[in-house]
C-alpha cells in the first residue's frame, strides 16, 4: 500500500491568512481555534495545493473561490504573492510541493497605467515546473484525484449515487464466478451444464421468451378446438351414398351414348355444308377479283391524271412551306446583321473615347508619404508622378485591347450572318421560280382530266361476272336447303338432372374428408396443449433453480462486501422505476439507513468505508475531519488524521 502523510503546510496570503505554518504528526493531529480563525481555510489550502480546488470542489478564479487576501471593503489587496507549500512523506520519500498565484503587472503603451494578469506557478522540490500539466502529472503519480477524494473525505462515498456505490463495491470484492456458486449444490451444477456456456442473464431471457410462447399457444388452443368442432359436418350412410352415385353414373353413360349417335349424323350433315360454303367462298373471291380488274381498267387514265395532279399539288405545298421557313430565317439573319452593325459602331466610339483620354497630373499637395503623412518632394515626388502616369497609360492600353478583343468575334459573327443572308436570298428565289412553274402545270392538268366511265354497267354485262354470280346463288340454295335437325331435348334434360344429382352426391361424400381433417386437427391441438403444459412445467423448474442460484450468488456477494467493513453494511435492493425493476445500493449502520443516523454515526461510517477503500485501492492519505468537536469518539483509521475542532483559542493551535 502506498502511504501518503502530510508533514507540514505553509500558507502565505491565502484567503486572508497572511502567514501560517503547521507541522503534523504521523498519526492524529488536532487543529483547533475559534470560528473564523482559518481551520477550513487550512483544508482549502491543502486541496488548492494539490488540485487547484477548495473543499467545496470549486476552482479558483472567476465563478470559483477567491485565493487573494481582501481588504475591509471586500476588494483584493494587490501586489501580494499568494502561495501554499506542503511537505509530504510518500512511502518514506519526502516530496515538497508548492503552488503560487503571482500578479504580473505591465504598462500600457503611451500611458502610465498598468494592467495586471494572474499567473499560477508550480514547484516540485523547489524546482519550477514548465506547465501545469507537468505538475498535475507528478501529483497523479503520487495519487489520482478521484482516489484521493474518496479516501480523504468520509462523507463523499455515501453521497455517491446508488449505481456508483454498487459499481465501486463490486470492483472492491472482485467477481464471483458461476462455478463458485455451482459448487454449493448439485442442482446448480446441473443448471450450468444445461445452459452450456450461455450467460445466466441471456438464459433467463430465453426461458421467459419460451414461457411466453407456450402461454400464447395455450391461449389460442381452446378457441381453435372449438372452431374445428363447429366446422366438422355430421356423419352420413356413406355406403348407401356411394351405391346411389354408381347407379346414376351408369344412367348418365347410357344417355351420353344415345346423344353420341345423334351427334354423329349431325356431324356428317355439317361436313357437307362446310364443303359447300368453302366452294361458295372461292366463287365469291373470283367474282371480286374480276370486278376489281374491270374497275382498274375502266378508269386507269383518269386515275393516273388525278394521281399526277395530287403529286404536283403536294409538291407545291411543300415549296410554299419551304419559302415561308427560309423567309423567317432570312428575317432573323437580317436582324442579327443590324444589331452587330450597331454594336461594332458602339465599340469604335468607345475605342475613340479611350484614345482621347489625357493624363491629368495630381496636385503636389495630394501626394503625401504613407508613413509620416508629409507632402512628397524632390525625387520621391518625381518617381511617384512617373509611376502614376505609367499606371494611367497601362490602364488606357489595357482597356483599348479589351475593346479590340470584344470586336473580333463580333466581326466574325457579322461576316457569317452576311454569308447566310446571301445564301438564303438565292434559295428563296429558286423556290419561287419553281412555285410559278408548278402552278402553271396544275392549271393545265385540271383542265385535261379524262371523264369517268360507268363501271357498274360494264360489270353487269361481263360474261365472266354473270356466270360466277349464278354459281354462287346455286351453292347458296344448296347450303340453306330445308333440313330438319334431330330432337334431343328430352335426352339433354335427363342428362342435366342426372348431372345435378351426381354433383350433390359428390358434395355429400366430400364431407368425409372434412370430418377426417377436423378430427386430426383436434387431436394435434390436444397433443400441443399437453406438450406446452409440460414445457412450461420444465421451464418453471429451471427458472426456480436459476432464482435460487442468483440468491445464493447475491448472498456470497453480500458476505464478501460486508466482510470489508466493521461498522457499516451494504445490501442491493430492487425498487420500481417507471414500471420496471432497478437494483439500488443501500448503506446501513447497525441496521439503520445511513441518512437516518446521527453525525457521529455518519463520520464513523465514512471512516470505516475509507479504511476498506484504502485496502482495495492500495493508497492511504491524510483525512481532514471538520467539526471534530461534535463527535466524542471516532474509530481507528489506517490513514493519518487531521482533526479540525472549534475551541476558544483565538488563533489556530496545532497539537
Amino acid at each position: 500500500m502506498k502511504t501518503i502523510k502530510l508533514k507540514s503546510l505553509s500558507l502565505v496570503n491565502f484567503k486572508g491568512v497572511r502567514e501560517f505554518h503547521a507541522d503534523f504528526t504521523n498519526a492524529v493531529t488536532l487543529v483547533s481555534g475559534e470560528n473564523g480563525t482559518g481551520k477550513t481555510t487550512l483544508y482549502d489550502a491543502y486541496l488548492w495545493l494539490l488540485f487547484g480546488k477548495d473543499s467545496a470542489g470549486r476552482g479558483d478564479g472567476n465563478g470559483g473561490f477567491n485565493v487573494k487576501t481582501l481588504d475591509k471593503n471586500g476588494k483584493p489587496i494587490y501586489r501580494l504573492e499568494h502561495s501554499v507549500t506542503g511537505v509530504f512523506d510518500v512511502d518514506g520519500r519526502e516530496i515538497k510541493l508548492q503552488r503560487c498565484l503571482v500578479e504580473k503587472w505591465n504598462k500600457v503603451n503611451g500611458t502610465t497605467d498598468e494592467v495586471m494578469k494572474d499567473e499560477t506557478q508550480f514547484f516540485i522540490n523547489d524546482v519550477r515546473c514548465g506547465t501545469k500539466k507537468e505538475y498535475q502529472a507528478e501529483i497523479s503519480e503520487i495519487i489520482p484525484e478521484d482516489v484521493f477524494r474518496l479516501i480523504t473525505n468520509p462523507y463523499l462515498f455515501p453521497r455517491l449515487s446508488a449505481e456508483d456505490q454498487k459499481e465501486m463495491l463490486l470492483q472492491m470484492v472482485g467477481n464471483i464466478s458461476d462455478d463458485e456458486v455451482a459448487a454449493l449444490s448439485p442442482e446448480f451444477m446441473a443448471l450450468l451444464d444445461h445452459i452450456n456456456g450461455t450467460s445466466l442473464i441471456k438464459y433467463a431471457q430465453e426461458v421467459a421468451a419460451k414461457k411466453k410462447s407456450c402461454n400464447d399457444a395455450l391461449t389460442t388452443i381452446p378457441s381453435n378446438i372449438e372452431t374445428a368442432q363447429k366446422l366438422m359436418p355430421e356423419d352420413e350412410d356413406w355406403a348407401a351414398l356411394e351405391s346411389e352415385l354408381a347407379d346414376k353414373k351408369k344412367s348418365l353413360a347410357d344417355i351420353d351414348a344415345q346423344l353420341s349417335d345423334v351427334s354423329a349424323a349431325a356431324n356428317a350433315a355439317n361436313q357437307r355444308k362446310v364443303e359447300l360454303m368453302r366452294l361458295q367462298g372461292e366463287k365469291r373471291l373470283a367474282l371480286g377479283n374480276r370486278q376489281n380488274e374491270i374497275r382498274v381498267q375502266a378508269n386507269s387514265d383518269r386515275n393516273k391524271a388525278i394521281s399526277d395532279l395530287e403529286a404536283m399539288e403536294s409538291e407545291l405545298a411543300t415549296m410554299e412551306r419551304n419559302i415561308a421557313t427560309k423567309t423567317r430565317e432570312l428575317e432573323t439573319v437580317q436582324g442579327t446583321i443590324s444589331k452587330l452593325d450597331k454594336d461594332i459602331v458602339g465599340l469604335r466610339e468607345d475605342f475613340k473615347a479611350v484614345a482621347l483620354e489625357v493624363f491629368v497630373e495630381p496636385t503636389k499637395e495630394s501626394l503625401v508619404c504613407p508613413t509620416c503623412g508629409e507632402p512628397l518632394k524632390g525625387d520621391n515626388l518625381a518617381k511617384t508622378l512617373d509611376r502614376i502616369r505609367g499606371n494611367f497609360e497601362q490602364d488606357k492600353a489595357k482597356r483599348q485591347k479589351e475593346i479590340q478583343a470584344r470586336g473580333i468575334p463580333m466581326r466574325k459573327s457579322l461576316d457569317q450572318a452576311k454569308a447566310d443572308e446571301t445564301r438564303l436570298t438565292g434559295q428563296i428565289s429558286t423556290l419561287q421560280d419553281r412555285v410559278l412553274e408548278l402552278k402553271g402545270k396544275i392549271e393545265y392538268a385540271k383542265a385535261h382530266i379524262p371523264a369517268a366511265l360507268n363501271v357498274e354497267e360494264i360489270i353487269g354485262t361481263d360474261p365472266q361476272c354473270v356466270a360466277l354470280a349464278n354459281e354462287i346463288e346455286e351453292l347458296n340454295n344448296r347450303i340453306y336447303a330445308d333440313e330438319k335437325p334431330a330432337d334431343t331435348s328430352e335426352l339433354q334434360e335427363a342428362k342435366a338432372m342426372l348431372s345435378e344429382s351426381i354433383a350433390e352426391l359428390n358434395r355429400r361424400l366430400g364431407k368425409r374428408e372434412v370430418i377426417a381433417r377436423c378430427r386430426k386437427e383436434i387431436s394435434e391441438l390436444e397433443e400441443k396443449r399437453i406438450a406446452n403444459n409440460q414445457a412450461i412445467a420444465d421451464l418453471e423448474c429451471w427458472e426456480d433453480t436459476y432464482t435460487r442460484f442468483l440468491k445464493a450468488k447475491d448472498e456470497m456477494l453480500y458476505e464478501r462486501i460486508n466482510g470489508l467493513f466493521k461498522y457499516v453494511s451494504f445490501s442491493f435492493l430492487k425498487e420500481q422505476k417507471n414500471g420496471g425493476e432497478k437494483i439500488t445500493c443501500v448503506c446501513t449502520v447497525n441496521g439503520t439507513p445511513y441518512p437516518d443516523v446521527n453525525a457521529a454515526g455518519k463520520l464513523n461510517a465514512g471512516l470505516d468505508i475509507i479504511n476498506a477503500l484504502c485496502v482495495a485501492k492500495g493508497f492511504s492519505a491524510p483525512i481532514f475531519i471538520d467539526n471534530r468537536e461534535s463527535v466524542n469518539e471516532v474509530i481507528p483509521t489506517i490513514s493519518q488524521v487531521i482533526n479540525l475542532r472549534v475551541s476558544y483559542d483565538r488563533t489556530l493551535t496545532i497539537q
